[in-house]
């Protein structure tokens, strides 16, 4: 009896390992397929009468790279070709008793599944066929609301701000975020700076080559990357998928540059400089504030190996320097705040609350901010600052209406 229960506590074991074994081979089956780093390109192989082909070889080449990749159709003259590196391909099939195919220009992006259906004449009716239409851009296999920023829009539209991930506006039902207020004295959360469909800009998810970069606290990114070396992202906003998913509000996936066996770079300088600005009516200095902001940098890109292994790498830095406030006339401020002060417009006296000298509020249109210390003016002083400003902006509407 011991032997036998032995015998089944054994072969128990034995089942539960090799259950565990099936399982994490689905699991890794399923992580590949559902890998966030490439595309994947489908169709049908067929001849000119609608008969299918089975057993043919379907090759695609990358001309950058030089890298290619080969796929068989099945008994029903189906192909898939998946985990395909982002870009440019040229897709070509040679069969027995069949004129060669060739389509070149077949453009895969991010996330997206492209169907191609080809069709191959008989080698009697043509020694070669060239197709130069694109596939439909419509991914029918897709169930998610998914937009995608492709590298050319990175490029070329401006961004004063050098960050990539403001592109996230362009995609349907994303909207800057308003700016978080303290509640009860308390530090107001800093968020990623865009709302996905109104919810929480702290709830957003965004991976980097497939890998989470998502700051918890935020819902941005927890690094900066140039906007040279980013390849196009995807922007999942409705529908998230199980490997988008981990966040209650949207999916953010990007993809960095690849070099090429071409050795390729360029460098930039974005420069600002206060002597092209407008000075300040209140300034009481002749001059124009001092200001220069400047970002300098450059990306450069090429094969470690030739056909196997690239690089591609982008460096900028930002230096600013200039004056932090203006420097207004404590007259000037004291006259425009006593007139708030008046209440002729209670909503920008709440909107400004108050302003002092250096152009910084004070945080209250009924004191002002003295080396750290807040007074607070009592009624008669607040009547009688009332009072001369009205006086004030009496003489100036008379002497306006006689045009001095």
């Amino acid at each position: 009896m011991i032997l036998n229960c032995h015998l089944l506590s054994l072969r128990r074991v034995a089942i539960e390992l090799a259950a565990s074994a099936m399982f994490l081979l689905c699991a890794v089956s399923a992580h590949a397929q559902a890998s966030r780093v490439g595309a994947t390109l489908e169709g049908i192989v067929s001849d000119t009468t609608g008969a299918v082909i089975p057993s043919t070889k379907v090759s695609l080449h990358n001309p950058l790279t030089n890298q290619s990749r080969s796929v068989s159709t099945d008994g029903q003259g189906f192909f898939r070709a998946e985990q395909l590196a982002v870009g440019t391909y040229e897709v070509g099939v040679e069969q027995t008793g069949f004129g060669p195919y060739r389509h070149p220009g077949v453009v895969l992006s991010l996330g997206q599944t492209v169907q191609l259906d080809i069709v191959l004449s008989p080698a009697s009716a043509s020694e070669k066929v060239t197709v130069s239409a694109q596939p439909s851009a419509i991914d029918t296999s897709q169930t998610s609301v998914v937009s995608s920023v492709d590298q050319e829009r990175i490029e070329e539209l401006p961004v004063r701000s050098r960050n990539y991930l403001d592109f996230v506006l362009l995609a349907p039902g994303v909207s800057s975020s308003p700016a978080a207020s303290a509640v009860s004295g308390s530090t107001p959360l800093t968020g990623s700076g865009f709302t996905f469909g109104g919810l929480r800009p702290r709830s957003n998810n965004v991976s980097v080559d497939g890998l989470d970069n998502n700051d918890e606290y935020t819902g941005s990114s927890r690094t900066e990357l140039s906007p040279e070396i980013v390849q196009e992202f995807q922007v999942v906003n409705n529908g998230l998928l199980a490997e988008s998913g981990g966040a209650s509000g949207g999916s953010i996936n990007v993809i960095t540059r690849s070099g090429t066996n071409t050795v390729h770079g360029d460098a930039f300088l974005f420069a600002q400089d206060g002597a092209l600005n407008a000075r300040d009516p209140f300034e009481t200095e002749s001059g124009k504030p001092s200001f220069r902001r400047f970002r300098a940098g450059f990306a450069l890109g090429g094969p470690v190996v030739k056909d196997k292994t690239f690089y591609y790498a982008a460096v900028e830095q930002e230096h600013n320097r200039g004056q932090l406030g203006s420097d207004i006339d404590p007259t000037v401020a004291s006259t425009i705040n006593a007139f708030l002060a008046t209440g002729a417009f209670p909503g920008l006296a709440t909107l400004l609350g108050g302003m002092g000298s250096g152009g910084k509020a004070t945080g209250s249109s009924s004191g002002k901010t003295t080396g750290g210390k807040k007074r607070v003016m009592s009624a008669a002083a607040r009547a009688k600052i009332s009072k001369a400003s009205k006086e004030r902006w009496a003489k100036f509407r008379a002497a306006k209406a006689k045009g001095k």
